[in-house]
Formats: C-alpha cells, sequence, structure tokens
C-alpha cells in the first residue's frame, strides 16, 4: 500500500463554491479525511452524525462526519468525508470506490476500474 497526492475538488454539490486541494490517495484510510475549516467554514458543510474510528496507534476516537461532492479525474461523487484537523486531506477508500477508481501506486495517478454491482 503506497500514498501520493493528487488534486481533488471538494463542494456541497448545491452550486456552493468548489475548493481544489491536493490529498493524500490513501487506502488504508476508508473514509476521505479535511480540515473542519475547510468543511465548515469555506464549503458550509454540517456533521450529520458522529462515528468511532480507530487510528493508527489502536486508540479510538469520535469525530463527526458529513457528506461532500467530490471532483477527481473527471468523476464526481457524494461521499462520506470526516471532520479532520488541519492541514490533513486524505481520500480514503470508500470515496476511491464510489468513484470508480483505483490508485496505481507504481506510476502515481488514479486508474479507472470498473465497478461490481453484484
Amino acid at each position: 500500500m503506497g500514498t501520493f497526492a493528487t488534486r481533488i475538488g471538494v463542494t456541497d454539490g448545491n452550486g456552493g463554491p468548489t475548493r481544489w486541494v491536493e490529498a493524500m490517495v490513501d487506502t488504508g484510510a476508508s473514509h476521505s479525511v479535511f480540515p473542519e475549516t475547510l468543511l465548515r467554514e469555506e464549503i458550509g458543510i454540517r456533521p450529520k452524525r458522529f462515528e468511532d474510528f480507530q487510528i493508527a496507534d489502536g486508540s479510538q476516537i469520535t469525530l463527526p462526519v458529513g457528506e461532500v461532492r467530490i471532483v477527481v479525474e473527471g468523476r464526481e461523487a457524494y461521499t462520506p468525508v470526516v471532520f479532520g484537523s488541519e492541514n490533513r486531506y486524505l481520500l480514503g477508500a470508500t470515496t476511491l470506490q464510489v468513484l470508480g477508481l483505483f490508485p496505481d501506486t507504481s506510476h502515481h495517478k488514479l486508474i479507472p476500474t470498473p465497478i461490481s454491482y453484484l
């Protein structure tokens, strides 16, 4: 499992501003994570629920989760997003699956992949 950065757009999907950011593609993260200030103040996203997450050291934390519209490689989809700390931009596995993209870590790019419906 490797990581690399890619340019993505984040928006509320309701005509609000799209904010373009560099995010680390991290298939070890289930959900995408963006700074709380970006989500709340710049885009206007509000949490829909709180979820428990296990972090790298094995401990658990509870964080707010909302929904954003992500634009990546010409594809767009709504996806869950975790309200994270400043300078934390992660594109997680759930978002990649929804968008039908697979990380090619050898070439540091995202490639389209067929989406299975079964």
